[in-house]
């Protein structure tokens, strides 16, 4: 009896240590799936899903590990309650409106960190980038920095999952798909338009199918499939760029009038 009292508390400790082993494993499998699929695939939703799924992954993998922590040292249920409850409060509880001035600032930053990456329809990182991918990726970008530095839920939270997760195209962006996006205008052509009422990250969407983001100063930065990369260019009077002499809507995404 005393050599199967034994043998009883040995297996289970192996057996958790097997199942702890497998999910960090399976964990570190994902990771590296990620990482390469990211830098070789566009942002399609079979990459979305991985992403979710790694995500989803790793907090599981998390509570496996933690629960494991509290059986062999039951002292630190307390802390592990404790941060529970923070998040639960920081997620549930938070409220504060973002610093859109500041969030603008970063989106027009990480506008400026995807200039020169080649264009590629539908993609949204910097392997490839179409011009709605970049928009929106800039703003995603954006919301996670600037949600983390303010530790802001309202950036960090359901609306950040909910626009990563669905795909906006230069159509839905001019269409205000999901109420992204608000019109604040339009106008015959870019070129020679008085940009003094526009802030930068206001889009121009040109035929529903091309996105061109204000970037200031008279300046409109794109992922132009013309030149074959994200390029800046001004619009002044008499411009020879055909995107720049269409006619087009003008927008804004809503998450900069925040209040």
């Amino acid at each position: 009896m005393t050599e199967l009292a034994e043998v009883e508390p040995n297996t289970k400790r192996i057996l958790g240590l097997t199942f702890r082993a497998l999910c960090a494993w399976i964990l570190g499998i994902l990771l590296v799936t990620c990482g390469v699929g990211v830098r070789v695939s566009p942002m399609t939703p079979h990459v979305r899903i991985l992403l979710a799924t790694t995500l989803i992954f790793f907090i599981f993998t998390a509570v496996v590990f933690l629960f494991s922590m509290i059986g062999k040292r039951p002292v630190t249920v307390f802390p592990a309650i404790f941060f529970l409850a923070l998040f639960i409060v920081w997620a549930v509880l938070g409220n504060k409106p973002p610093d859109t001035e500041s969030l603008r600032e970063v989106y027009y930053k990480r506008l400026h960190a995807f200039i020169g990456t080649p264009f590629a329809r539908g993609g949204e990182t910097d392997v490839g980038i179409d011009s709605a991918g970049l928009a929106r990726a800039a703003l995603w970008h954006a919301m996670i920095r600037e949600g983390i530095k303010e530790v802001n839920p309202r950036l960090l939270g359901s609306k950040l999952w909910s626009f990563w997760w669905h795909d906006v195209g230069a159509r839905d962006i001019d269409e205000g798909k999901a109420g992204y996006t608000q019109v604040i205008g339009h106008a015959p052509k870019l070129a020679g338009y008085d940009t003094s009422k526009l802030r930068i990250g206001d889009m121009a969407v040109a035929e529903k199918n091309q996105v061109m983001v204000y970037y200031g100063k008279g300046q409109w930065i794109e992922a132009s499939p013309a030149d074959g990369k994200v390029v800046v260019n001004k619009a002044p009077a008499g411009s020879k760029r055909p995107r720049f002499n269409e006619p087009v809507t003008l927008v804004r995404w809503r998450i900069f009038e925040e209040r």
